[in-house]
């Protein structure tokens, strides 16, 4: 009997269920996440070109400013605790969710308060007094989500991530339908703001349906002694990792006005999508599966090596194709009002590149107990870009605090922690120079031929132009890195076709 489309879409979610032994989870889950990445930032996305469209560069710079203060508040007082149990041996660590539920309560009530008590602080501080009233209102998005269900992290430790998939999805379709709609409405900045509450509180509604059981108040001080002595390298290295990745749009709303942060943040989003969601997969999947070969180093080493090649695979094309098309995606899609973001896109997609690559070893860390590294790693970077940020942007502008940032990861942060975890697994630095060297190389091919395509052929930037442009760099870039592959015996079709194999083949015991 013929199957329909509706009875092949079926049988093929079916096969992308996790299930069988940790490979094939970790894989089918790696799916589900990838899934799961493309679709969100595919709405946001949308979302973003549409209200570039009809909000200016201030509304988003006061947005930027508002959710800045908000994210002080979350980063010094991250606990790490979804982390901790992820990482926990334990396959069941109900014991912990009550505990976890009124820590992270409490925690988002004293966010909420302290943002809303400190909004005119903020105001006079940015010199934009619009910003108060933005942070009060905002102020209470993480007091909305501090409600989520606790007992949603075994989606993440168990590798069921086709559930994950639909809590996200969900949460990120209300807020993106919000967004546009009192956009187009109000066209100010309270569309952004709704848009961000509505998500959180989409976050936090659905956890509950979709969790296996829910939690009631109450607390554990030895439980609670338990998560916070693993967690304090993770709040550490959350402290200096939002010095670092937010402390330029802090220094930029401070000294260049919310305009020039508008322009920041929005170049920031699209440049880095592609690598923030490959790092997204690889943090999301890989740290349930590194945990379980904690102690087993020749199994540690050939997965990281593995999820390497693939990173840098998937980002790779991915920055250089931003950087060869940011001028004609910018008039297309944006807007000519938005060209000076074009410059701030090529610089950002490096950056993106390098979080790509080093995105299997931040999770690789965590699990065998070693989250020291990416604290310590954090700090040096952090005071590099303390250096660097201020001579860099009062020179080139918000271009300069982009490649301050950009220069103080590749120096010190990237090296150091890709070192330790080399160390750790008894890695080689030859065997880490050939997984991202192919891929890079190919890359480059890629950009050359799309460069050469753009200037011989097109003319005036058009959407038959930029999607001439994409098809011309996918299918140099797939050419070239399977001749790569012959020629050099990279291994990565056979490593694809692993994948295949295993993310979509039958369930085995």
């Amino acid at each position: 009997m013929t199957r329909g489309p509706l009875g092949l879409f079926r049988e093929l979610v079916e096969r992308l269920v996790p299930g069988g032994g940790l490979r094939e989870r970790t894989i089918k889950s790696g799916i589900w996440v990838m899934l799961r990445n493309v679709a969100d930032r595919g709405m946001q996305l949308v979302m973003l070109v549409v209200l570039a469209r009809l909000l200016d560069p201030e509304d988003f710079g006061l947005l930027g400013i508002a959710l800045l203060s908000i994210a002080v508040l979350r980063r010094l007082s991250k606990l790490g605790l979804d982390t901790a149990l992820i990482q926990n041996e334990d396959e069941n660590v109900d014991a912990y969710m009550n505990t976890v539920w009124l820590i992270q309560i409490v925690r988002g009530v004293v966010i909420c308060v302290v943002g809303f008590v400190s909004a005119p602080y903020v105001a006079s501080f940015f010199d934009a007094p619009m910003v108060a009233d933005v942070l009060r209102v905002l102020a209470f998005s993480p007091l909305l989500r501090s409600f989520r269900n606790p007992y949603i992290v075994y989606l993440k430790k168990d590798l069921d991530l086709h559930v994950e998939f639909v809590h996200r999805i969900s949460a990120t379709f209300g807020k993106v339908v919000v967004g546009i709609v009192l956009a187009v409405i109000l066209g100010n900045v309270w569309a952004l703001v709704a848009a961000n509450l509505v998500g959180n509180a989409l976050l936090a509604a659905l956890s509950y349906p979709l969790a296996r059981s829910r939690p009631s108040l109450g607390f554990d001080r030895a439980l609670a002694v338990d998560l916070f002595q693993y967690g304090k390298w993770m709040t550490g290295a959350s402290i200096f990792g939002f010095l670092f990745s937010q402390g330029d749009d802090a220094f930029l709303g401070w000294f260049l006005g919310a305009t020039a942060l508008g322009y920041y943040q929005l170049s920031y989003q699209i440049a880095r999508a592609p690598a923030t969601e490959i790092t997204s997969v690889i943090s999301t999947t890989m740290l349930s599966s590194y945990s379980k070969m904690q102690g087993d180093r020749r199994s540690l080493r050939q997965t990281y090596f593995k999820a390497i090649a693939v990173s840098t695979t998937v980002s790779a094309p991915m920055a250089v194709g931003i950087a060869v098309v940011a001028s004609d995606f910018v008039v297309v899609f944006l807007g000519e009002e938005w060209l000076s973001t074009v410059a701030l896109m090529q610089v950002l997609a490096a950056w993106g590149y390098l979080l790509s690559i080093g995105s299997p070893s931040g999770p690789l860390l965590q699990a065998i107990g070693r989250p020291d590294y990416t604290a310590k790693a954090t700090f040096v970077k952090t005071a590099l870009l303390a250096v660097l940020i201020y001579p860099f942007t009062a020179a080139y502008g918000v271009v300069g605090t982009a490649v301050a940032v950009v220069a103080s990861a590749a120096l010190t942060s990237e090296p150091y922690v890709v070192w330790n975890v080399l160390r750790e697994i008894d890695g080689s630095v030859r065997e880490l120079a050939w997984q991202v060297g192919v891929p890079t190389a190919a890359a480059l091919v890629m950009g050359a031929s799309v460069m050469a395509a753009k200037y011989a052929f097109l003319g005036t930037p058009s959407l038959l132009g930029f999607v001439a442009l994409v098809l011309v760099g996918v299918t140099s870039y797939v050419l070239t890195l399977l001749l790569f592959d012959r020629v050099f015996g990279f291994g990565i079709s056979d490593l694809f076709v692993q994948l295949a194999r295993t993310g979509v083949g039958s369930s085995t015991a």
